[in-house]
Order: structure tokens, then sequence, then C-alpha cells
């Protein structure tokens, strides 16, 4: 028996019933954590056995070649006396080899003609399938081939500089194709083209739009 008069199985109930609310809401937090934690487990579990995937793999892109030369082994003219009334013609291939079908190939000034020749210097280009010739030699090419110039070096230096304002010539196809392209120059009949030189130059170009 307790101080009290009452038997042990009441001390226990008592103090059974006088649990702390701390030790109440601990418990409550404990269950509340434990079926949070279950319900993860079965929503994950779920997930898991719907997971489907597509892949798209080995992808590849590659760019075409594009190559433009010609067959020169050193300077086209070298004149050290034109008179008027001679012409001197001088042959070049100019050979396309690339995988894309590109622009037709444009001509224009390589740089600004030196001395003071150029406005008295009458320039003619035409061009043809390949002649075959070597460098330099016109033997075999037509007797009139396909026009693209007939003025002086100075006014196709001045009008002729850059891609955007070329003459324009053959349109290569892809693979490989040449053209030969002959270039005739003469002086004027003009006594103030006496004692007068210049040097010169041309540029050949294509691109792929």
């Amino acid at each position: 028996m307790g101080a009290d008069g009452a038997g042990p199985a009441a001390v226990l109930a008592g103090r059974r019933r006088r649990r702390s609310p701390k030790a109440v809401a601990l418990q409550l937090s404990a269950m509340a954590l434990s079926f949070i934690l279950i319900a993860l487990l079965v929503v994950t579990s779920s997930r898991a056995a719907f997971v489907a995937q597509s892949d798209n793999v080995a992808n590849s892109v590659s760019t075409p070649s594009i190559l433009l030369s010609d067959n020169d082994t050193t300077a086209m003219f070298s004149v050290p006396a034109l008179v008027p009334g001679q012409f001197e013609n001088r042959c070049i291939d100019v050979t396309y080899a690339g995988t894309a079908d590109p622009s037709q190939v444009s001509l224009f000034k390589a740089g600004d003609p030196t001395g003071t020749l150029a406005p008295y210097l009458d320039l003619r280009i035409e061009y043809a399938p390949d002649t075959t010739d070597a460098f330099g030699s016109c033997s075999t090419f037509p007797t009139v081939g396909t026009l693209v110039y007939n003025g002086t070096l100075a006014d196709f230096a001045a009008t002729r500089t850059t891609h955007l304002n070329s003459l324009t010539t053959w349109d290569p196809p892809s693979g490989t194709q040449t053209m030969t392209f002959r270039f005739r120059i003469s002086v004027q009949d003009n006594t103030a083209a006496a004692n007068k030189t210049t040097t010169f130059g041309f540029t050949w170009e294509t691109r792929t739009s």
C-alpha cells in the first residue's frame, strides 16, 4: 500500500495518466515522420517502375571543300619595251576543285597598279575551256573566247576592286574544272605613254554562297 492508501496498480495507472504534453507531442511526431518515410518509399518505388527512355546518338556534321588555284610559275607579263601596235598575249589556267557547288568565279585587281602607264595600257580579258597550254602560252586558245573585259588597266583597277564589284566569269560545278584565261595588253599610240611603266596583278575568287 502507498502512503496515501493506494495500491501499486493505482500508482502505475496514475503515472500513465500523468504523461506530459511534451512526451505526447514527441510520440505523435515520431509517428508522423514514420508515415512520411513510408509514403516517400512508396512514391519513389512507383516512379522507378514507370521510367522510359529513347536515344538519338552518333550525329555528325561536316563541311565541303573549296579550292581555287592556277598554274602560274612567275608573273604573266614582263615586257621591257612595249610599243604602239604591238600586242602581248599571256594565258593562265584557273582550276576549281571542291565538293561544294560554288558561286561564279570572280576576277578583280590584286592591288593598285604602280607607276603611271596604266591609263595608256589597253587590257582585254577572255576565257575558254582548258586549252592545256603551258603557263603563259596561248597557242591553242580559241580565236575568240568569252570576253569579260575590254578597256584600260587603269579603269579595270578603279572599278574592279573587290569581290563585290568584280567581273564574273564561269560558274564551276562541284568537282574539278579548269578554265584558261587569255590576257592581252597593248599600249596606246599616244606620246604621253612614252617612258612610263607599271606593275599590276589579278585575283580570282569563288564562294559557297
